[in-house]
């Protein structure tokens, strides 16, 4: 599956995305942004944490 890494994330959307990559609870990030991440194929749920994909570290990396 290739993901799209130039869809426009919010700045809340890309913080969220870091936060996750930090193993943060899914808990701690707006619901909201964590089913954007989830949608845009950057995280997944596992036992009630973010983690995040191959292509959520690739997105990390860009910067932005």
């Amino acid at each position: 599956m290739t993901h799209d890494l130039t869809t426009p994330l919010t700045n809340e959307e890309f913080a969220a995305l870091k936060e996750a990559s930090k193993g943060i609870s899914q808990l701690d990030i707006r619901q909201e942004h964590a089913e954007r991440l989830v949608e845009l194929g950057y995280v997944t749920r596992r036992l009630g944490s973010l983690s995040v994909t191959v292509a959520g570290n690739l997105r990390l990396a860009t910067g932005k």
